[in-house]
């Protein structure tokens, strides 16, 4: 799979002016959970599709289990039948892993670089109208430099997983197949290892595709939200508790300090998110800032200029007539 700065030099990120400041003030970005962004989907939308597609892999073990044991066809017989055996341990399987997930993933979001060159200039009109109110801000991020960035913030705090990664729309079966294929796989080998732990039971299950489920649910999205083009960061922040602890002891692993879990208060009550890359040692790859549709958008622009004026990021302001 291509590196998503193979695909897009930058990456955009729409933001509101108060939340300009903070990211300029923080020299950081916030990850929000997951439970608070604009779609209540997240994360919990590929769990039917996930269930579909593992199904065939269950449906192989069970058939194989029949071969091996002609009396097992007659047990599951008796307990409703074949089939729905198969779709019971298939869901249970699928909500285990959800479960072994946690509920803590944090995402940024941004927009991937656009086709058409004004668009990358002036940014996108349904970004504008979602940050409209009291004007909004672009920051454009150097997709690569990012990337490193991401490396020295694992480096510096304990996570069970962090990506970024374009997203996959649920309309686009071509793309889920071809980008989940590998992870999908991983899955599938974990049905089949758990499968055989059940019919016998012996040293302790390892299972290997916790990543590969933890990025198929965090990068899958509901259509409805494609024309954003969507690229995010995603972030599951180790929970570093007393079992971890020993965990981590037992095997002789120096564990790295646990991510700050903070609170932004909003209309709706308290948010949670983690910042990332608020360390010294790393710099935001912020190449542009393009200042939104607003009245006052010149002297906002201004303002951004005496602020950053020993960077070089350049500073424009959209031409997009929006008056919000």
């Amino acid at each position: 799979m291509l590196k998503t700065s193979e695909v897009y030099k930058n990456l955009y990120h729409y933001t509101t002016w108060d939340g300009a400041l903070g990211i300029l003030k923080s020299k950081s970005l916030w990850a929000t959970h997951y439970k608070f962004l604009n779609d209540y989907s997240e994360i919990k939308l590929f769990r039917d599709r996930l269930v579909r597609l593992i199904l065939p892999y269950v449906r192989e073990q069970y058939e194989d289990l029949i071969k091996r044991s002609p009396h097992a066809k007659s047990k599951i017989d008796k307990e409703g039948g074949l089939d729905q055996a198969i779709q019971h341990d298939t869901e249970a399987f699928v909500d285990a892993q959800y479960h072994a997930t946690g509920d803590e993933i944090y995402i940024v979001s941004f927009c991937g670089e656009h086709s058409n060159p004004h668009i990358n200039n002036n940014g996108l009109l349904s970004q504008w109208r979602a940050y409209g109110t009291g004007g909004g801000f672009a920051f454009v991020f150097e997709t690569q430099k990012l990337e490193e960035a991401l490396i020295l913030e694992v480096h510096n705090h304990e996570y069970g997983m962090i990506h970024l990664s374009d997203v996959v729309y649920s309309e686009d079966d071509k793309k889920v197949q071809e980008e989940f294929s590998d992870n999908l796989s991983s899955i599938a080998d974990d049905v089949k290892k758990v499968f055989n732990h059940m019919m016998a039971p012996g040293d302790e299950l390892a299972l290997s595709g916790y990543q590969s489920f933890a990025s198929c649910i965090s990068r899958y999205k509901h259509h409805g939200f494609s024309e954003e083009n969507e690229v995010r960061i995603v972030t599951l922040p180790t929970v570093v508790n007393k079992e971890y602890l020993e965990l981590a002891g037992n095997e002789g692993v120096t564990l790295k300090p646990e991510k700050d879990r903070k609170f932004r208060t909003t209309s709706d009550g308290l948010v949670p998110y983690v910042e990332l890359f608020n360390s010294p040692q790393i710099e935001l790859p912020i190449t542009k800032i393009i200042v939104g549709p607003h009245k006052d958008k010149e002297s906002r622009a201004a303002a951004l200029r005496v602020m950053l004026r020993n960077t070089d990021i350049e500073i424009n302001c959209s031409d997009i007539p929006f008056v919000g």
